[in-house]
């Protein structure tokens, strides 16, 4: 038997990294990635993604159980929840800009670009530093 002070932090540190990774993508990066106008409706989307998929992921682990499908050693649902886990960091990492040091008010004006339909927008938004890895290519 594990004693208490061990349990406490085993589920803080569990708490922590659960946290870490699907919390920041579905609320910090809305926050900087979306234009003034839209970031409150788009930041409501990526959170109610992020439940939907919670909710999903939940329903879904039993059969996956159930159906013992990818079947290794007994851990078939670890093992789908870590390539999901990985697929969602490729997807991330593929599809999101970097927009740590870049002001956000550039990230508006380039959308009011794009909306109006002017030229290609000429700023430091544009920098391959502050872009997509699939829109650097």
């Amino acid at each position: 038997k594990l004693p208490s002070i061990v349990l406490v932090f085993l589920y803080l540190g569990t708490s922590f990294f659960g946290q870490l990774g699907p919390n920041a993508t579905t609320f910090l990066i809305p926050t900087e990635v979306f234009p003034t106008e839209t970031r409150t409706m788009c930041h409501g989307i990526a959170a109610a993604s992020g439940k939907v998929g919670a909710l999903v992921a939940a329903v879904l682990f039993h059969y996956v159980t159930e159906v013992q499908l990818f079947m290794v050693s007994g851990y078939a649902s670890f093992l789908v929840s870590g390539y999901a886990s990985f697929l969602a960091c490729f997807i991330t990492y593929l599809m999101i800009p970097e927009t740590t040091t870049l002001d956000l008010y550039e990230l508006d004006k380039k959308w009011h670009h794009v909306l109006s339909g002017s030229s290609e927008y000429e700023g430091p938004a544009n920098h391959p530093q502050h872009l997509s890895f699939l829109e650097q290519k």
